[in-house]
C-alpha cells in the first residue's frame, strides 16, 4: 500500500510537462506512476510525444503554400500506394520551383524553414487525402460559428486502439491543416513544439517505481521484455 504522500498521479503527461516546467518541487515527491493499459502505453505507444507546443502568427503566411499544395495532390490519381512517394518527390520540387520562380510568396527569411519543412508537408496532404471519417478521426458538428451562425466541422483525433476521442490531442507537420482544407474548415496555424516528452521516456524516468496493469499480457516472455525495457 502506498499512503497519499508516497503516490502521484498525472492525469495525463500535459500535467507532468507544465509540472517539469514550472514547477521543480514535485521532482521529490513522486515516488512511483502506475500505468493502466501497460501494454498500449508502454508498447503500441511508447513513441507517441506529448508537446506543450505554440502558435507563431507569422506562420500564417505559409496558409497559400497550403492551399497550393494541396490542390497538387488531390489532382493526383493513387491507384498504389507505392507510387505515393514519386509523386510526393515530385510535387515537393514543384513547389521549390514555383517558390524559387515567385510565383507562390514565401517571405524570405520563412524560405529556409519552407525547404526543410515542404517534404514533410506533402507527404501530410496525401495522408489527408486517404485518411476516413470515423476510422482515424471524427468530425463534431455541434459546433456553431457565433459570427455567421453556421456549424463548424471540429475534426477530432480518434485513438483506433481504444476509440477515444481525443479533444486535447492535434496533429502535426501540416497534417491538421490539411485535414481542415479536407473538409473546408477554417484553417488555423501549424504550431511548433516548444518542449516535449515520448511515452516511453516518461515512464523510464521512474525506472524501478514504474507498475503497470494490463489484462493481455501474461507470457513470461512480454513480462521480460517489458521490463528489460523500462528498468
Amino acid at each position: 500500500m502506498f499512503s497519499s504522500s508516497d503516490l502521484y498521479k498525472f492525469r495525463n503527461q500535459e500535467e507532468f510537462t507544465h509540472k517539469k516546467i514550472f514547477d521543480k518541487r514535485y521532482l521529490n515527491r513522486n515516488k512511483c506512476l502506475i500505468v493502466d493499459e501497460a501494454d498500449n502505453m508502454c508498447l503500441d505507444k511508447a513513441r507517441h510525444v506529448l508537446y506543450v507546443s505554440h502558435e507563431i502568427q507569422s506562420l500564417k503566411w505559409l496558409e497559400i503554400l497550403f492551399i497550393y499544395i494541396w490542390t497538387a495532390v488531390i489532382r493526383k490519381e493513387i491507384n498504389n500506394s507505392n507510387e505515393i512517394s514519386e509523386d510526393v518527390n515530385d510535387i515537393t520540387q514543384f513547389m521549390k520551383k514555383n517558390i524559387e520562380n515567385k510565383n507562390i510568396f514565401i517571405l524570405d527569411y520563412m524560405k529556409e524553414f519552407m525547404n526543410y519543412k515542404v517534404e514533410r508537408w506533402v507527404h501530410s496532404a496525401f495522408q489527408a487525402r486517404i485518411m476516413r471519417e470515423d476510422d482515424h478521426f471524427v468530425l463534431d458538428v455541434s459546433k456553431t460559428d457565433e459570427q455567421n451562425n453556421k456549424k463548424q466541422k471540429t475534426i477530432i483525433v480518434l485513438d483506433k486502439d481504444t476509440g477515444v476521442e481525443q479533444y486535447s490531442t492535434r496533429w502535426s507537420h501540416g497534417l491538421a491543416q490539411f485535414l481542415e482544407l479536407k473538409y473546408r474548415r477554417k484553417l488555423s496555424v501549424e504550431s511548433l513544439k516548444a518542449v516535449f516528452i515520448s511515452n516511453k521516456a516518461f515512464f523510464q524516468r521512474y525506472q524501478h517505481r514504474l507498475y503497470g496493469l494490463t489484462g493481455t499480457i501474461g507470457s513470461e516472455n512480454s513480462q521480460s521484455f517489458l521490463s528489460d525495457l523500462y528498468q
